[in-house]
């Protein structure tokens, strides 16, 4: 297994750093290669150490909500959903529904920027796409050119797993599993430095990994 898409592959080497690429090989190899009920302990740890809330202070049951209602219900929930795709569902068949989910994640991410940033007033981009936020992010010259690629490409995955179809006949699915984490990880990297740079809350705190019906609990 292999990443195929090159957006991906422009993440998985500019964004994620050695130890999240190890991670992402070890589970795949280790993991999803070899066993049909795979383990994701060292997902959620590996998770933890990029801090801000992640899927990893989530109770993998989406009916579990630690946030049911505000911002932070469109702002996490994705995360939420992208964990229970992997813990209680199967990352090998439901792999274009997390990095869909990784995507409306990054969407409001973006959109919190921008209402940070007072651009046209609140209400002007509550519904503004990845792709239309990212642009209006980079007229405000405020992120670095990196970020700014790095989130380009995302852009470009996102819009792909928006396809219901698999258009490419050379691949059983539109994307596997390690491309699915790949996307996870590379969101949650892009998410809270964006986050920290507007000083959201939560987004330096690191809580608790959270394996039941736990709420969010800070270390």
């Amino acid at each position: 297994m292999q990443l195929t898409h090159q957006p991906l592959i422009y993440l998985f080497e500019n964004v994620l750093d050695n130890d999240m690429q190890k991670c992402i090989k070890n589970f795949i190899s280790l993991e999803i290669e070899v066993k049909e009920k795979y383990q994701t302990d060292n997902l959620w740890i590996a998770d933890q150490k990029i801090g801000g809330i992640g899927a990893y202070a989530m109770p993998p049951d989406p009916v579990v909500n630690p946030f049911p209602g505000g911002i932070e219900r469109s702002l996490y929930r994705p995360l939420q959903y992208a964990r229970s795709d992997i813990d209680i569902c199967d990352i090998r068949m439901h792999a274009r529904y997390i990095v869909q989910n990784c995507g409306m994640h990054l969407e409001v991410v973006c959109r919190l920027v921008l209402r940070t940033h007072k651009v046209f007033g609140d209400l002007r981009f509550h519904n503004t796409t990845l792709g239309k936020a990212l642009q209006l992010i980079k007229g405000l010259n405020i992120m670095d050119i990196k970020i700014i690629v790095a989130l380009d490409n995302f852009v470009k995955i996102y819009n792909l797993s928006k396809h219901e179809i698999n258009q490419d006949e050379s691949r059983e699915r539109l994307f596997n599993a390690y491309e699915a984490i790949t996307a996870y990880y590379s969101a949650r990297v892009l998410g809270v430095h964006l986050l920290r740079k507007i000083s959201y809350p939560n987004s330096n705190n690191v809580f608790e990994i959270s394996n039941d019906k736990q709420p969010l609990i800070c270390n």
